[in-house]
């Protein structure tokens, strides 16, 4: 019987963590999938072997007892006896025809694990139906649909199957959200039921607003009048365009908040007021600032020890 790397098979360590042996199988199995190549007949093999190496090293006890045979593994291979669910009996065993290998079958099998076999002999299971693998994708939405919710259509292409699935985009969902879609991910290599796809969202930037969880942020111009005198001024929002009141003396970089113009639920807008100031002023504008200079009684610089 030949000894199975299953460490080597994964292309990771023997002190590899539990999130790193998952990636690395989800990586194969989607390069190694009998449906990318369906005339390449060697890929199922490899997908064979990467299912098997999965299967032992992402269980906690099939994993200890892999690392435990060492050197020990021929010797441990002509035992044909396993204990029983009690203490001092032992039992055969016939695990029958599987996918997996005569090394996985002696040492691993779950049949070797269970109660369900009389001393007088063995009992045959056929094979646990495992759930195909799960398949993660990225969907990128406008923020306006993040706003209003949305439904839309994608093309999910899997080896030569090409499939349309509308996805629902809940109202309010944040960028990282994971979408999942029961039954749209790989098939079962077993007979068992598909895998899930897992879509996770991406907002993409906007041309005015800027995200911060529920809240939203927007750069409002107004002129130097508006500020100085103080009007009222259309600005945007998702909801569409709201009038804002401008105060008069209204400073640069004041922020106003407008209450529930953010993403549900209970986010707000913020406006910070951004002055222009005006370029290319006439002779007769020149001349009003100059009057205006002359009657400003405001020390800016006050606070810099400067009068």
């Amino acid at each position: 019987m030949e000894y199975k790397d299953y460490y080597q098979v994964l292309g990771v360590p023997r002190d590899a963590d539990e999130k790193s042996i998952r990636r690395a199988y989800r990586d194969l199995a989607r390069q190694y999938h009998p449906d990318t190549n369906r005339q390449d007949k060697s890929l199922e093999e490899k997908f064979r072997q990467i299912n098997e190496a999965y299967q032992v090293l992402s269980n906690a006890d099939k994993r200890a007892k892999y690392n435990q045979l060492g050197a020990n593994w021929e010797q441990l291979s002509q035992q044909t006896t396993y204990p029983g669910p009690q203490q001092g009996n032992w039992q055969q065993f016939d695990v029958g025809q599987s996918d997996f290998s005569d090394f996985f079958r002696t040492f691993f099998s779950e049949n070797a694990e269970s109660s369900g076999y009389s001393t007088a002999g063995a009992r045959r299971r056929s094979p646990r139906k495992r759930k195909g693998e799960d398949l993660d994708a990225v969907v990128e939405i406008g923020l306006e649909e993040a706003f209003h919710g949305s439904s839309r259509p994608i093309q999910l292409k899997l080896g030569e199957t090409l499939r349309t699935l509308e996805v629902k985009i809940p109202a309010g969902v944040e960028e990282g959200t994971r979408i999942r879609l029961r039954g749209q991910g790989y098939p079962s290599t077993s007979g068992g039921e598909p895998g899930d796809l897992y879509l996770m969202v991406r907002i993409a930037p906007h041309l005015y607003f800027e995200r911060k969880g529920l809240d939203l942020f927007l750069d409002l111009p107004v002129t130097l009048g508006e500020a100085m005198l103080g009007a009222k001024v259309e600005a945007p929002s998702l909801k569409g365009p709201v009038v804002v009141t401008i105060p008069a003396e209204t400073q640069n970089g004041v922020t106003i908040r407008l209450r529930g113009l953010g993403l549900p639920p209970g986010g707000d807008q913020y406006l910070k007021v951004k002055v222009v100031l005006p370029q290319e002023i006439t002779s007769q504008e020149k001349k009003l600032f100059q009057e205006l200079k002359a009657l400003d009684r405001t020390q800016p610089r006050s606070c810099l020890g400067q009068s």
